[in-house]
């Protein structure tokens, strides 16, 4: 019988002065840890603390001095394994599984000061009725500030599995994640870095197109900010990169500020296959929240794998 890794335990802070535990928040690199802190404020109710780098290696400043909003995602992101672990027992093998990931961001979302930016989460968590003692599904609803200022909201929803429950999602012939790095298929050319508003070749995610029109996504193992860790699929960070990236691409860049991505995750994306990046207007339902909306989906298989609706806007003070 194999044994289950024991529960991280972190006792709760609000000096918010140093990271946390790298494995608290899925990360092998120390430099990337964004939180530095926890408390439990109530029932299903928690503060979150973080630090935003003046630059980061991937989520860079922009020219304008404005952070990327893609550092907020990020952060968000961190906040589940944190409170997985922290708050709510999740062993340390049990995969997170994203089902969707909804965030509204200022804009200009937060400017860069002469020191990092000290970030505050408010979060309010509700889940249906753990079976056998073991949280399985767990739904966040977070406000991200700093000193003050309200710079986005975000919702999402993932669950928690076992490595046995794990393995027969993923189904057979999954390889281990050593392996499947190592059959991750080789990058296509790129498109021009400031069509999708980059500065350099090996932070575009999207291929040129083909003849059809369509972009294959570009699985950049090599990057130490996207691929932090090997692991067995595309992680969902590269997907809403790749949704950002999209969205920027379709409108030309008209409108310089991320104000909406709207993420849902249906299956996983393999690295050993080709996948499709495709743009279309939006929903009707969803064509508020942003000058420029339109909607994004990747494809593998001939099956659709991810699918996001991304907004832009030009106004400053965008309502939250």
């Amino acid at each position: 019988m194999t044994s289950t890794p024991a529960v991280p335990h972190l006792p709760e802070t609000t000096a918010y002065s140093s990271p946390v535990p790298r494995e608290f928040v899925h990360k092998a690199a120390h430099s990337e840890v964004l939180l530095t802190g926890w408390k439990q404020c109530g029932e299903g109710e928690f503060e979150v603390g973080a630090q935003w780098p003046r630059d980061h290696g991937f989520w860079r400043t922009g020219a304008d001095g404005v952070q990327d909003p893609m550092l907020m995602v990020e952060t968000t992101r961190q906040a589940l394994p944190l409170l997985s672990h922290a708050a709510y027992g999740v062993p340390r093998d049990h995969q997170l599984i994203w089902d969707h990931h909804h965030c509204a961001f200022a804009a200009p979302v937060l400017p860069v000061s002469d020191r990092p930016a000290e970030v505050l989460l408010r979060l309010s968590a509700s889940h249906p009725p753990a079976s056998s003692g073991r949280l399985r599904r767990l739904s966040l609803r977070m406000t991200i500030s700093c000193e003050g200022r309200l710079v986005g909201r975000a919702s999402t929803v993932f669950s928690a599995h076992s490595p046995e429950v794990y393995a027969r999602l993923r189904g057979r012939g999954t390889s281990l994640p050593s392996l499947a790095m190592a059959a991750a298929l080789e990058p296509p050319p790129p498109v021009s870095p400031p069509l999708v508003g980059r500065e350099s070749e090996r932070e575009v995610v999207l291929a040129r197109a083909d003849e059809s029109g369509r972009r294959q996504l570009r699985v950049l193992t090599s990057s130490p900010w996207l691929f932090d860790h090997p692991v067995d699929h595309l992680p969902g960070m590269l997907l809403m990169e790749a949704a950002r990236q999209a969205g920027y691409l379709a409108t030309s860049g008209r409108q310089p500020h991320l104000v909406r991505l709207d993420a849902e995750f249906e299956r996983y994306v393999d690295l050993d296959a080709p996948s499709w990046v495709e743009v279309s207007p939006p929903p009707a339902d969803a064509a508020s929240g942003g000058d420029d909306v339109v909607a994004v989906q990747v494809t593998q298989h001939g099956l659709r794998a991810f699918t996001a609706v991304v907004g832009f806007a030009s106004a400053a003070g965008l309502d939250v």
